[in-house]
């Protein structure tokens, strides 16, 4: 024999089901949150090359924002100016890998494109140069002195990462009194 139905609704286990998936789903993506952060800080942010290479490092930290801002702006636009040739550049780094991989290894090309390169990454240090030099001569005394106390702060505070040794053969300068 069978019960008879009765009128009366039958709890709905929805809500309850919505509220363990919203929650679960929460959870899921919080841990994925801490899980990626974990692992992109640990994995750093690759090596950013010699310090030579990367023209007025803690010079344009000092700089303040809109100081910063203005001389991106300036620098872009005297790179167009100048004609700067960005894509030529990716074409000779193509170029050398080719030369790379030959067998045999053709050292004139290897050096020719290697002196072009140099070449070309030596122009746009110098517009950079000239560019962020001519904003710190528009600077007044007061704005200059500024930017010598937060250019001295920059130098002092050193590198960024202190918990990382620093690479074999590089020895971190002792921090000045």
């Amino acid at each position: 024999m069978t019960e008879p139905k009765s009128d009366l609704p039958s709890p709905k286990p929805r809500r309850l089901t919505r509220v363990l998936l919203i929650g679960s789903l929460t959870l899921n993506v919080l841990i994925i949150g801490v899980v990626g952060g974990a692992v992109i800080s640990l994995r750093g942010h690759g090596d950013k090359g010699p310090v030579s290479d990367r023209f007025g490092s803690p010079h344009i930290k000092a700089l303040s924002f809109d100081d910063k801002r203005a001389v991106g702006r300036a620098i872009r636009s005297a790179y167009r100016k100048a004609e700067v040739d960005h894509r030529a550049d990716h074409q000779q780094y193509n170029e050398a890998l080719a030369v790379l991989r030959a067998s045999p290894l053709d050292e004139a090309a290897l050096r020719s494109l290697v002196m072009k390169l140099d070449q070309s990454g030596e122009r746009r240090r110098r517009v950079a140069r000239d560019v962020f030099l001519a904003q710190i001569l528009l600077m007044s005394d007061v704005e200059r002195a500024a930017y010598a106390d937060r250019l001295q702060e920059v130098l002092e505070r050193g590198p960024k990462d202190k918990k990382r040794p620093p690479k074999e053969g590089r020895q971190r300068p002792p921090k000045q009194p």
